[in-house]
């Protein structure tokens, strides 16, 4: 199972960075939001698909906490897209990594899930790393698409937030809760953008690609936080940042600082030990419970 995991983290890790290049390529043609449009399209039709073969329906529970996780998706996506179009692949890729920090905090802000002993000092590590990769100090290398970058990670944490409120409850397919977000993706996109450009030649094929790669690469995400421990799972999440790495030097010439690589190793060993911190106290707690129940 843990092996099955592994294929399940790197194969997603390797298709969104791919999808990545895709979306970065596109976006000198189209705007950010209508590439957004065009994968929540994609995925729409895919899923819908796939619960007619399946025998899946759409449930009358939790539909407001559905629409919102589709509503935080789809915008989150809309900011990581226009941050993928306008910085380069590694800082926006690092910049939206944030996201499993912002899960960290909304889970005990609104989950009321108790933070871990210890967890104070890596938190306050991430915040000095990401001030050293935004450089809010700097005229010259400050720019507002970082921002953005991390607004899209605090929206995607908002979802995944809301699913784990939507999951404890037990009623709904991965199915339906995928085609709420893609669904409301598609309304994001189309807000998000002032003038639709009709899409040209190779632009078809582009967009294509960007909405098959999607739905492979959510189908596996899921499959390797199903079959994985969390430490596994926060670890396998970095090897995206390295694949955009490469494909950014390799597709755009791109180079990565000093200061962009110790911010991004320091975020990553950060996030390794929240996720190992989180799960050694949910054990914990799930050993407390059981010698009350003797």
């Amino acid at each position: 199972m843990a092996k099955k995991g592994l294929i399940y983290a790197l194969l997603s890790a390797l298709l969104f960075s791919t999808m990545n290049v895709f979306v970065k390529l596109l976006g000198t043609n189209i705007p950010p939001g209508e590439i957004a449009f065009a994968r929540g399209l994609f995925g729409t039709v895919a899923v819908l698909i796939i619960m007619y073969v399946k025998g899946i329906r759409f449930s009358k529970e939790d539909r407001g906490l559905l629409v919102m996780r589709g509503l935080y998706g789809g915008f989150g996506m809309v900011c990581n897209f226009i941050a993928l179009v306008h910085m380069k692949l590694s800082d926006a890729t690092i910049l939206f990594q944030t996201t499993g920090i912002f899960v960290f905090i909304f889970s005990a802000l609104f989950l009321k899930e108790s933070i871990p002993k210890g967890a104070g000092k890596w938190l306050c590590l991430i915040l000095f790393a990401v001030i050293v990769m935004v450089n809010p100090f700097s005229y010259d290398s400050f720019s507002w698409y970082a921002l953005v970058a991390i607004l899209g990670a605090a929206l995607a944490a908002a979802a995944y937030t809301t699913i784990r409120t939507i999951s404890k409850r037990g009623q709904h397919s991965n199915f339906e809760i995928m085609a709420y977000f893609l669904i409301t993706s598609m309304f994001a996109g189309f807000i998000a953008t002032d003038q639709f450009v009709m899409p040209q030649g190779y632009d078809w094929l582009i967009i294509a690609i960007i909405g098959g790669i999607s739905v492979v690469a959510q189908f596996c995400l899921t499959g390797a936080f199903v079959t994985t421990n969390a430490v596994v799972a926060q670890f396998l999440q970095y090897v995206g940042v390295f694949i955009s790495s490469f494909y950014g030097f390799l597709f755009f010439s791109e180079s990565l600082s000093v200061s962009t690589v110790c911010a991004g190793v320091a975020m990553f060993i950060a996030s390794v030990m929240l996720a190992r911190l989180k799960e050694q106290s949910s054990v914990g707690s799930g050993k407390v419970i059981e010698e009350k129940n003797k």
